[in-house]
């Protein structure tokens, strides 16, 4: 047995918005076509030839970088465990692109850990907007020095962001 561990320097961004959590869902559910990516994952999974995926792929996302796979609602369950205490609107998304994720394991196939990429949306205090959270792609996937990998990765960064400011902005 052998045993290493890799360091690695996170980077946590964070958007904050005076927009009101349901308004940032709504927008984000948009931006990802949620509706249109409720059959992705079984579709996806039949698929024989890369053409079937291309076509998938392309049909759901359109314009759109990204599209919706997961979703995790931390505060309702929350409130189960803790029904005395009211507990901020937190919902955490999982989302990608295939394409965009082949084009980066063609590098390194150890940063599928971190693909999909999550976002996390947050209800600020006292509702006075949210916060948009994640992980900067490049710096959780990029393991080694290829440069290739590296403009891969932050390409993603770059469609992340730019995703996240249309959402977010007032």
């Amino acid at each position: 047995m052998k045993k290493s561990v890799t360091p690695l320097a996170a980077k946590l961004v964070t958007f904050e918005t005076t927009l009101s959590f349901k308004n940032v869902m709504t927008r984000l559910d948009l931006a990802l076509n949620k509706t249109g990516s409720a059959h992705f994952i079984p579709q996806f999974k039949a698929a024989k030839t890369k053409e079937e995926i291309d076509a998938l792929i392309k049909g759901i996302t359109g314009d759109r970088a990204f599209l919706y796979f997961l979703e995790m609602n931390h505060n309702k369950w929350m409130d189960i465990y803790d029904p005395s205490s009211t507990h901020p609107a937190a919902a955490v998304y999982t989302i990608g692109n295939p394409l965009i994720a082949q084009e980066i394991l063609l590098h390194d196939i150890r940063a599928g850990y971190n693909i999909p990429p999550r976002i996390m949306i947050l209800e600020k205090a006292h509702e006075t907007g949210t916060a948009v959270i994640y992980h900067l792609p490049s710096s959780v996937m990029v393991l080694t020095d290829d440069p290739r990998l590296k403009a891969a990765a932050e390409s993603l960064d770059a469609k992340l962001e730019e995703m996240i400011t249309e959402v977010v902005s007032d």
